[in-house]
């Protein structure tokens, strides 16, 4: 069986490898971006069947720009997307209430981090389990 390919983007090369070798050794395929522009190629080129993005990356909405550019690409509409950020402490507000709003934020889940990384695990493995 083919393994499920998860797309990471965040310009924290730290975060990008943690995530990578905890992703690894959940045996998942890990492909790496380290910004929205590149992320995008990635996405293009690879086909994940899931992508993790951070939200403040070359510009403080990076991340959320791309969630609602990645539902425009033909293809990608349904992608599961996990918004996993720290800018909820950064800035003191709640973006979970934000996802009751799709076209303001079309993730499926968004996490704060630091996540312990068998609730990553559990929460990629709802997700991939609802898009089949």
């Amino acid at each position: 069986m083919e393994k499920q390919k998860i797309l990471i983007v965040d310009d924290d090369l730290d975060i990008l490898a943690a995530l990578s070798a905890i992703l690894k050794n959940a045996e998942y395929e890990v492909v790496s971006a380290e910004s929205k522009k590149e992320g995008l190629e990635k996405l293009k080129s690879s086909k994940p069947d899931i992508a993790i993005l951070d939200v403040m990356m070359e510009t403080s909405q990076a991340g959320f720009e791309m969630t609602r550019e990645i539902r425009k690409i033909s293809g990608f509409e349904k992608l599961p997307i996990i918004m996993l950020t720290s800018v909820g402490d950064i800035t003191g507000v709640n973006f979970q209430a934000a996802m009751s709003d799709s076209d303001w934020l079309p993730a499926d889940s968004y996490i704060e981090k630091p996540i312990e990384p068998e609730e990553l695990i559990e929460e990629i493995r709802n997700l991939l389990d609802n898009k089949q």
